[in-house]
């Protein structure tokens, strides 16, 4: 039997009363609007809301080199939005609804979450209306795998509905991305649970915050929790849900501040080599080569001082980086002592020690003319057995050395020579 317009006031209705939410009546229908706010002293973990710059992100000059669009800092200004979604499946596509739709913004008293519920399906449209009036006017949308998952979902409903998707002209900061930069393989922090090398949100709000949720409701438990609500009209088993979405927006917003406090001093504000070499090569795309240089041999430094089984790789990365800069910058000297650390560096892996021995070769070559010290380098980037890419220039440039060898006249006190040297 299907259920009446009467039914489902009654449904709204208790929804917002367990939910401690509001039914909020707009043109297209009524909606469940949730709305919490976090002051300026609550802790997330170690963090307080009013630690982070709030409402000035959107301003911030190194927005551009994580994707977004700094706009001016006014008494009018737009902010960021962050938003999380909780779908009705995992998999998207087009029978994926959007159950929950997290938005969160900083203001001055703090930061505000505010969550839009589809308690059912016919009432999706005013849901969408109201996200998009609030994503709307901001400065720009900062999601996790939202690039992947939430905004193409969200973009389906829309289109589904006959609506105009509110994220065509705004900038999108996917921070999947970001962290996958800046924390991939991150050492565990002390009294951290062991899983913490993924980029899984709630495992690097551990790592950066210490934040540690007790009775958080599993992902793939969500859509079961909303089908059980929809026929029994119970939304308690929801409210665990809510708050695993809070907790979400909150850690992405604290996470997108870090990025930029570490961007804003680096390599002075960075803890960790891998945060340096993230920095370094974000400033690096930007022009910024001397900042970009700084960040490089900090974290060379750092990762020798550091323990753990990522230390080693970010070594190699930033050698790397630092030896390509150096070589744009036509400081070839310095290029071939970071190409040489590299070679024998343990944890290269065989490709890349096979660049930095070709970069010798050509180095000693064409702009030392030790033709000697080519071969012998030369030689070795042979004998790195990795694929077939570069061999045929490898022997190819070995040859043409021999070639230069070959035709070099030897000096009176090397053997072969035949010259008589005049009798006094």
């Amino acid at each position: 039997m299907g259920s009446g317009p009467a039914d489902h006031g009654s449904l709204f209705q208790a929804a917002a009363e367990v939910l401690d939410g509001d039914v909020h009546d707009t043109a297209a229908g009524p909606v469940v609007i949730v709305d919490r706010l976090y002051p300026v002293d609550h802790a997330h973990g170690l963090v307080r809301v009013g630690d982070v710059e709030g409402r000035a992100l959107a301003a911030h000059p190194d927005l551009a080199l994580i994707g977004g669009r700094p706009e001016p800092c006014g008494a009018n200004a737009r902010g960021l939005v962050f938003l999380d979604l909780e779908t009705t499946g995992l998999a998207g596509g087009a029978g994926t609804y959007a159950l929950l739709v997290g938005c969160a913004y900083f203001e001055a008293a703090g930061f505000r979450v505010r969550q839009f519920f589809l308690p059912a399906y016919q009432h999706e449209r005013p849901l969408l209306d109201a996200v998009a009036g609030l994503v709307a006017g901001s400065a720009g949308v900062v999601s996790y795998n939202g690039k992947s998952f939430d905004v193409p979902v969200l973009e389906t409903r829309y289109h589904f509905n006959r609506l105009v998707p509110p994220f065509d002209d705004l900038a999108h900061v996917d921070m999947l991305h970001v962290a996958r930069r800046f924390w991939r393989g991150a050492p565990a922090a002390p009294g951290a649970w062991p899983d913490t090398d993924s980029c899984r949100l709630s495992a690097l709000e551990r790592v950066l915050f210490g934040v540690r949720r007790v009775g958080d409701v599993p992902g793939f438990e969500i859509p079961g929790r909303y089908f059980d609500f929809m026929r029994s009209g119970d939304a308690a088993p929801l409210e665990p849900v809510f708050e695993h979405n809070r907790l979400d927006l909150l850690s992405l917003a604290l996470m997108t501040a870090r990025v930029l406090q570490v961007l804003d001093g680096a390599p002075a504000r960075s803890s960790s080599a891998r945060e340096s070499l993230a920095a370094g090569r974000l400033h690096d795309r930007a022009g910024r080569r001397a900042t970009a240089e700084c960040c490089y041999r900090d974290a060379v430094d750092r990762s020798r001082r550091e323990r753990g089984q990522d230390t080693s790789l970010v070594r190699t990365e930033a050698l790397r980086a630092l030896a390509l800069r150096l070589r744009r910058d036509g400081r070839y000297d310095e290029a071939a002592d970071c190409w040489g650390r590299l070679a024998t560096e343990p944890s290269a892996t065989p490709g890349t020690r096979r660049e930095a021995l070709q970069a010798l070769a050509i180095h000693y070559e064409h702009r030392t003319t030790d033709l000697d010290q080519a071969r012998r380098y030369a030689r070795l980037s042979l004998a790195e057995r990795v694929g077939t890419g570069g061999m045929e220039a490898g022997r190819y440039r070995l040859a043409r050395i021999d070639r230069k060898l070959a035709r070099r006249a030897p000096g009176p006190d090397e053997p072969g020579c035949t010259t008589r040297l005049p009798q006094l």
